[in-house]
Formats: structure tokens, C-alpha cells, sequence
């Protein structure tokens, strides 16, 4: 099987291989990332085949062959954010070529999310976004680039305890300080542990995140997820709710609270 190493390449030339490149080193970047991803052109290997020469019609329910590599973590399905890049990796690839295939992101992941591919995402410039079927899914139902205030569940009445600052892991803490204060759209940030009912005790396992918003806000709320969840240490679960100016009960709570976010004098 070909090997699609990583090397040193040029400055990206297009703006989602820049997002790629930047979003590996700042998670706040990757629900900007993935939008870009979704609204791009991408492009994929498949079977070289004479009757594929040309532009076609064809929809998911018509099914797609498309050629399968593997690296060290298994196979993969390739597929290029620009076909320069598509190009360009075909000297690692073994004969027979395959031709590239070029479609819209939201057409494509249609044909890949079949819940067993997993999607390599390759950028000029050397950024790599692996995909496992999960993840795949989970772009196609808009949960990298959608996610919904209104998605995330009915509130319900729980005990909490504010959580310290610096019992916030310190790589979330300061992501959080930074993006909002990038980004300016939340009133203040709160953090909280829930208390288990059936134990009466505070199992220390959560950080339940409350989001004060002047107004619905979707695109902030489906990047801070985004970004949070990925600098969340694994051994905690993350939550993340929303409340805005018009919820007096909820702001009359959080009120009695010091923010992770905006810092405040004390």
C-alpha cells in the first residue's frame, strides 16, 4: 500500500488548506474549519474506468467506488482539498493510477458516510484531518459545523457547585479566556460540577459549562463545543448549556457566581 507520509510543502494556497493548517495548532479554528470544509470542492481517488471520463449526475442511492489505502492506524478512503494536491500525491501511489473525482463536500460524504469508511483528509501544505466513521457521521448530521443551541436538550432542575479557576484544566481555561475574548459574543462564562442524586455526592467527573449569551448565537456556541471538547481531559465529560438575557431565573443564579469569563477584579 502507497505511503502518504507528511513532508514540508509551499504556504497552502487556498483558504480551507490555511484553516486545516492553523486548526491543528488552535481547536477554536475547527468549526470555522469545518464549515469551509463543507461548502468546498473536494476530491477523491476511484478506479480508473474509461466511463468515467467527464461530468455525470449521480446520487448517493447510486453508490460510489472509490480507491482504499491504508497507513499504520488502517484503511482509509483519499480524499483532497484541491486537485493540485490529488495530483501531486499520486507519485506515491502504486499502479494502476487511479483518476480523481471531483464533487461537492456535502454530495461526497453522502457517498462516504456508510458507517464503516474512514475518510483522510489531505491538504496542500501537509494538513492531515483523519476521519474514523464516527466522525464522519457526525459532520454529515452538522455536529462540527452546525451544532444547535436548541440541540442541546431540555433544561432540568440540578444542584451545582461552581468549579474554581484553577481547577479548570489550565489548556481549557486559557482557551476559553482567549476565544471569548476574540470572539466578544457571551456575557460571561460560568463553570460547574453537577451533584449525583442518587449518591448525594459531587462526583468531581464533569465540567458543566453555562454560556451567557445576549442573543441565540449558533455558530459561537458549535465552535466553543468544538474547541472545549477537544481540550477536555479525557477522564472528564463535558457539558455545555445556554442562557441568555431574557432567562431571569438563570441569570438571578449566576449572578451570585464569579465567571471563568470575563476575568473581574477582585
Amino acid at each position: 500500500m502507497p505511503n502518504f507520509s507528511s513532508r514540508e510543502e509551499p504556504e497552502p494556497p487556498n483558504e480551507l488548506e490555511r484553516l486545516i493548517r492553523a486548526a491543528a495548532e488552535d481547536p477554536s479554528l475547527q468549526g470555522k474549519m469545518f464549515r469551509k470544509l463543507w461548502a468546498s470542492e473536494l476530491h477523491i481517488y476511484v478506479p480508473a474506468h474509461p466511463e468515467l471520463v467527464g461530468e455525470h449526475t449521480r446520487n448517493t442511492n447510486e453508490g460510489l467506488i472509490w480507491s482504499t489505502y491504508g497507513d499504520a492506524k488502517g484503511p482509509f478512503a483519499a480524499v483532497f482539498t484541491s486537485e493540485a494536491a490529488a495530483h501531486d500525491e499520486l507519485r506515491n501511489v502504486p499502479e494502476p493510477l487511479p483518476m480523481i473525482c471531483s464533487m461537492q463536500a456535502d454530495v461526497l460524504f453522502g457517498f462516504l458516510n456508510d458507517k464503516y469508511t474512514t475518510v483522510r483528509i489531505m491538504a496542500s501544505g501537509g494538513g492531515v484531518i483523519r476521519m474514523e466513521p464516527e466522525a464522519v457521521a457526525a459532520l454529515v448530521e452538522g455536529e462540527f459545523t452546525h451544532n444547535r443551541v436548541e440541540d442541546a436538550g431540555e433544561k432540568e432542575q440540578v444542584m451545582l457547585r461552581p468549579l474554581a479557576d484553577e481547577k479548570v484544566p489550565e489548556k481549557l481555561r486559557q482557551a476559553i479566556r482567549v476565544f471569548c475574548a476574540k470572539r466578544r459574543v457571551p456575557i460571561g462564562v460560568y463553570v460547574f460540577q453537577q451533584l449525583d442524586p442518587a449518591t448525594g455526592e459531587y462526583p468531581g467527573d464533569d465540567l458543566r459549562v453555562i454560556l451567557w449569551l445576549r442573543g441565540v448565537d449558533n455558530d459561537f456556541y458549535n465552535d466553543f463545543c468544538l474547541m472545549a471538547q477537544k481540550l477536555t481531559p479525557p477522564h472528564l465529560h463535558f457539558y455545555c448549556a445556554v442562557v441568555t438575557s431574557e432567562d431571569e431565573p438563570s441569570l438571578a443564579f449566576l449572578q451570585g457566581y464569579k465567571p471563568l469569563w470575563p476575568l473581574l477584579q477582585s
